[in-house]
């Protein structure tokens, strides 16, 4: 503001200069003259850059196109290019050293730099045509770039002109897209289209310029003319100073009024009679003496803050910049003052103060206080050793309340809440509104002792969950509610506010889970948990990077002792917790949406094993099963996925065999179906994982195209003495059979299950009596033994 003033002060201080001094101005230059004399000093100034931007350019053309144009076309157009920079050179020193002020010379100056920008332009349009590669894309692009670049650096250049700015674009493009078009093939010639709609942008960007060049010169020339006319009249500066829109009054070195404009008057609830000759000496309020007499004694002087007038009843917050007031020659007469009532925005910024630290619909503090006050409470308890609390409140099923009433009476609910809270709490704690629902509360100066402070706390808890149970009366609404409460404690054992915060949201969302209406305090062991859980998501999501995962084989065999095949399973092999269980990191990347890139890297790490093993005799034949999640499973282009990973590998789709699960089948049986039999069009197998452990259907299961129903190892475990497990297993097995699918028995870990599979029609295994899951080359070494 106080910089506002300051200008303002400049421009009225140059007004009245100009009005006292009455100088003569003759203008005795034509206008279309003065617009060409500018134009050509503007494009003077900047060609000594662009000069040796050119050579330079062109330079590094020449240099980088040396491998793919013939010396004699190269160095023949660099030694145009140089010989134009030349002319050029000669035409702007000769201009710079002998000015000229006659129309007729300035016209004929500008044709003739016109001449020579269009010998230029021919010059490096040449080299769209001479030196573009036929066969080599990258030198080609490198051309155009730099022809681009040259386009920009001449619309910079010959801005002013807009005869020059639009030869020079259009000589210099030209050629390189008719060179583009001639070409025949189908991405130069869209490069070429592009290139001319670059050109049409450039055109377009030069109109734009030059015009606003062509505005400024003209502004120029017209307030020039002005001028004479604004010096001439004393009395427009009167009109000036009496109908603007701040407050100015003149005064002399005694500090006595000698004028003041209406707005002046206006802001101090007065007269411009009553106010010209008064002494501000007299004023009872003196704190704007010292502002005022800073421009007496020759600074500026500024002045912010509350009037209250002696000669009626403003009271005022005000603006006042002084500044001195001089005659011709120099000597201070007194000074103006530019005075602006800023009452409305003083109020404004008090208001924004508040909304900044205040919540608007509960008067709360927010979170930005609350930050504060907990800095505060860190403080006091550092100094006096006493233990503080943090409670975070949420109500229960508020968002129900908003959807059925409305958010009129979720409001006026939340504000009934805000005074009920204020009522719980003791003076010197805080109450703080979060946002949406959620409440915080800062207890300060509890006992030393922790547990006795988290009895205090828990009182108080205690006493909130009370109150907030009380019935409301939202208008013609009377309406129930509850609150989970998170606790958490402070000490002179420095926390950070965002730490607080987190453990007292964890033991609030411990508090829902206990089934609402509860106050949890936070267990440390928890925040552990969830500590390492997100380290181990972090730690997760840069394992496909730093490749730390590998594929473990485990063989799958029939009832002669014979590989058929294996299932691919993944394992996480980190450099420091060594191997992790798929059953702690396959829920994570479920959660956390990982499993879609992870499983997309199984199945191409499948897919290029069994390329490598259709090139070997002994591993030709061997069918990979591959485990699928519901979210790879029910992604719209999951089967465009599979069929493109098995194109680019170049392998027998029938022997990929994709293993899927009960439960990501059933949710939309339809789409399950158009997938599984876009893909086993192409060959590739099915096998549904954990049969029996679902809510297995013959229903659906008679719809679906699968090739194969894997047994639970939940039953092998037990076949052998238990008669459920053996009645469930032989019923799974003529199921299959019935449908026309295989039946492969996972978990036989012994010979007695073998045979009782073997028995009851299973002749395809998978169980640590073969072999538990391994490693690659373990896996292929197994094989060779076999």
């Amino acid at each position: 503001m106080a910089q506002a003033s300051t200008k303002c002060i400049g421009s009225i201080q140059m007004l009245a200069a100009v009005i006292f001094r009455y100088p003569q101005v003759e203008n005795n230059v034509n206008k279309n003259a003065a617009i060409q004399s500018a134009q050509l000093q503007q494009l003077l100034s900047i060609s000594n850059v662009s000069l040796v931007a050119s050579i330079l350019i062109a330079t590094i053309l020449a240099y980088m196109q040396r491998e793919v144009i013939p010396p004699r076309i190269l160095l023949s157009w660099y030694y145009f290019m140089v010989l134009a920079t030349l002319l050029r050179a000669g035409q702007i020193i000769t201009y710079q050293r002998h000015s000229v002020h006659d129309a007729e010379a300035i016209r004929v100056r500008l044709v003739r730099f016109r001449l020579v920008v269009l010998v230029s332009s021919l010059v490096w349009g040449s080299a769209g045509w001479l030196l573009f590669p036929a066969n080599d894309p990258h030198h080609q692009v490198f051309l155009i770039l730099m022809l681009a670049g040259m386009t920009v650096g001449g619309v910079i250049s010959f801005s002013a002109d807009l005869v020059s700015a639009i030869v020079f674009s259009a000589l210099l493009i030209a050629p390189v897209t008719i060179r583009l078009f001639v070409s025949g093939d189908s991405l130069l010639v869209s490069t070429g289209l592009a290139t001319m709609l670059y050109l049409c942008f450039m055109v377009m960007s030069m109109l734009h310029i030059n015009r606003n060049i062509f505005d400024n010169v003209t502004l120029r020339l017209e307030a020039s003319g002005r001028e004479k006319t604004v010096r001439a009249s004393e009395e427009r500066y009167r009109l000036l100073l009496r109908h603007s829109p701040v407050g100015i009054f003149h005064y002399d070195t005694n500090l006595v009024i000698t004028y003041c404009n209406d707005r002046f008057a206006e802001i101090l609830h007065n007269s411009i009679d009553r106010l010209v000759g008064l002494d501000i000496k007299t004023l009872k309020d003196q704190a704007v003496i010292s502002t005022l007499k800073k421009a007496v004694n020759g600074n500026i002087g500024h002045y912010e803050g509350n009037y209250l007038a002696t000669y009626s009843d403003a009271n005022k917050w005000l603006d006042m910049t002084s500044a001195p007031f001089r005659d011709e020659d120099g000597i201070i007469l007194g000074g103006i003052a530019i005075v602006q009532d800023i009452s409305e925005r003083k109020a404004t910024e008090e208001q924004s103060k508040y909304l900044a630290f205040y919540d608007h619909l509960t008067k709360l503090p927010n979170r930005r206080l609350l930050v504060d006050r907990l800095e505060h409470a860190f403080a006091s308890s550092v100094r006096t050793g006493r233990e503080g609390a943090l409670l975070i409140i949420d109500l229960d099923n508020f968002k129900s309340l908003n959807d059925t009433l409305g958010h009129q009476v979720g409001d006026l609910f939340l504000q009934q809440v805000a005074l009920r809270l204020a009522s719980c709490v003791r003076e010197g704690d805080t109450v703080a509104r979060l946002g949406g629902d959620e409440f915080v509360v800062v207890l300060e100066n509890l006992s030393e002792q922790p547990m006795e402070a988290a009895t205090q706390a828990e009182a108080i808890g205690k006493k909130i969950l009370a109150a907030l149970s009380l019935p409301y009366q939202l208008e013609t609404y009377a309406y129930h509610s509850t609150a989970s409460i998170g606790t958490t404690l402070f000490n002179a054992h420095r926390q950070t506010t965002d730490e607080l915060m987190k453990q007292a949201d964890i033991a609030m969302y411990q508090a829902k889970k206990a089934g609402r209406n509860d106050l949890r305090f936070f267990d440390p062991k928890m925040q552990a948990s969830i500590t390492d859980r997100v380290e181990l998501e972090n730690e997760l999501r840069k394992a496909l990077d730093r490749l730390q995962f590998q594929l473990y084989y485990q063989i799958q065999m029939d009832s002669s002792n014979q590989p058929l095949g294996a299932e691919a399973l993944i394992r996480w092999i980190h450099p420091l917790r060594g191997m992790i269980s798929p059953a702690q990191f396959i829920p994570l990347a479920e959660e956390t949406g990982l499993i879609l890139p992870i499983g997309l890297w199984v199945l191409e790490t499948a897919c290029a094993q069994l390329k490598t093993w259709q090139q070997l005799d002994f591993t030709r034949d061997l069918v990979l099963a591959v485990n699928v999640s519901a979210k790879q499973f029910r992604q719209s282009g999951f089967a465009a996925e599979v069929r493109d990973v098995v194109q680019r590998h170049g392998i027998k789709p029938s022997l990929l065999k994709l293993e899927l699960t009960e439960g990501m089948l059933l949710e939309n049986i339809e789409d399950a179906i158009a997938t599984m039999s876009t893909l086993n069009e192409i060959g590739i197998q099915f096998s549904l994982d954990d049969f029996g452990t679902g809510f297995s259907s013959l229903q659906y299961l008679k719809r679906l195209p699968l090739d194969q129903l894997k047994i639970d190892q939940s039953f092998v475990r037990d076949i052998a003495t238990d008669n459920s497990d053996k009645a469930i297993v032989r019923t799974i097995i003529a199921m299959a059979q019935s449908l026309g699918m295989a039946v492969i028995a996972e978990g036989v870990e012994t010979e007695q299950q073998r045979q009782l599979l073997l028995e009851n029609g299973c002749v395809h295994y998978q169980g640590y009596l073969f072999s538990k899951p391994v490693p690659l080359d373990e896996f292929e070494a197994l094989l060779k033994l076999g």
